[in-house]
């Protein structure tokens, strides 16, 4: 096992030395979509990324656990459901069913279990009862909602002050008592006889949904919770005051690490504005590992744009064609060099990576013997492929 990875960590806000709590073994968490439509390029940019993140894990010789949620409780896909004339559940389970073929078809394969939101309900019920006894938690009408000022570390994962945070308030209701507060249980039947709890029958709120899912499978605490930066205010600042509050257990999360956003020429996707482009209509035009490409030739914590596809495209396959001449049977089987794994290890530098494999292919390419061509360019066609990219498929 390898070390010397560094992340950069929200809840720190610098690059933080990857130290998991029980090495080899690392647990990771990432917010899977919600199910009311077909999977977007925004979600393809951070799933691929931790699909990335996973196999370089695992390069370095960690035992990784991926845990990934379906969210297939939410007003959206019950909304859907009514338009298309079928059960919420069932119409979720066809949604999901209809992302894993595009997770397929992306060659997104690092996930180790995936976990239906719909069938941790009874979990999040006794959750919520646990926080109604701390204190943590009241009841108003039907509804049970979460007290953020009974939590002392509201706000710190997205660092806001107090008046930050009263500037932003959430859900909007006489029934609560504080502006920040979030509702743990609504009195809302999104699927007909579901569910029963000691409120009333209704659906457990969004943030309850994912430390239902969490806590039963990797404990209190766990290593790496993931997801798209748009996701750290409020829901998972609400998970972690979901969790501590509930367990007792601090911090619940190790490394906090999230994806920066997709644009499309210049705008941030979004349905209001009709510019969302799904997986599948991209891979109508650019392959699997284009998408790939493109998305790692992108640092993480910046924005993309899908604008960038077409140039991605050009530089994976003038760097597939560059494979095709130099790899021989002989260089098969090469490993990467340091140089990819300082890049890596510096908060997953992959720009920099795919900088190095280009250097190393043009190199390769001038040299005289094509065995020791080969050899050469062995180092760019390993690495690239433990990023989940293979240079000589479809050169």
């Amino acid at each position: 096992m390898k070390e010397g990875l560094t992340l950069y960590d929200t809840m720190s806000g610098r690059k933080e030395a990857f130290r998991p709590r029980h090495p080899p073994k690392v647990s990771m968490f990432v917010c899977g979509p919600t199910v009311q439509s077909g999977l977007h390029m925004g979600h393809a940019r951070t799933l691929i990324f931790f699909d990335a993140l996973a196999r370089y894990l695992r390069y370095l010789g960690y035992d990784v656990f991926y845990l990934m949620n379906i969210t297939d409780v939410d007003e959206r896909i019950s909304q859907a459901a009514a338009r298309a004339g079928e059960d919420p559940l069932e119409y979720s389970r066809r949604m999901a069913s209809s992302m894993m073929e595009d997770l397929g078809s992306l060659n997104i394969d690092t996930v180790s279990r995936y976990e239906p939101v719909s069938s941790h309900v009874d979990e999040a019920i006794r959750q919520i009862e646990v926080l109604l006894e701390k204190g943590f938690a009241y009841r108003a009408d039907g509804w049970v909602y979460f007290d953020t000022t009974r939590f002392s570390r509201w706000g710190r994962l997205s660092h806001q002050s107090k008046k930050d945070l009263s500037l932003r308030p959430l859900e909007l209701s006489p029934r609560k008592r504080n502006l920040n507060d979030f509702a743990l249980w609504r009195p809302e039947v999104l699927i007909d006889g579901l569910w029963h709890s000691p409120w009333g029958v209704g659906s457990p709120g969004w943030h309850i949904q994912d430390t239902a899912v969490t806590i039963p499978i990797l404990g209190p605490q766990y290593d790496i919770h993931g997801g798209a930066y748009e996701l750290v205010y409020p829901h998972h600042e609400a998970e972690i005051a979901e969790a501590e509050s509930v367990t007792g257990a601090r911090p619940f999360v190790r490394h906090w690490v999230h994806t920066n956003l997709v644009k499309s020429e210049g705008l941030k996707m979004s349905k209001s504005l009709g510019n969302v482009v799904t997986v599948r209509e991209a891979l109508k035009t650019f392959s699997a590992d284009e998408i790939r490409f493109a998305s790692l030739s992108i640092h993480y914590r910046k924005d993309s744009d899908l604008s960038g596809l077409a140039s991605a495209r050009r530089r994976l396959h003038a760097m597939k064609k560059l494979a095709k001449q130099l790899a021989t049977k002989s260089a098969s089987g090469g490993a990467p060099s340091a140089q990819f794994e300082r890049a890596l290890n510096d908060d997953f530098d992959t720009p920099r990576v795919l900088a190095w494999a280009e250097r190393i292919l043009r190199s390769a390419s001038k040299e005289t013997d094509r065995d020791r061509a080969a050899a050469a360019a062995a180092p760019a066609l390993a690495g690239m492929k433990v990023l989940g990219v293979d240079l000589l498929e479809g050169a």
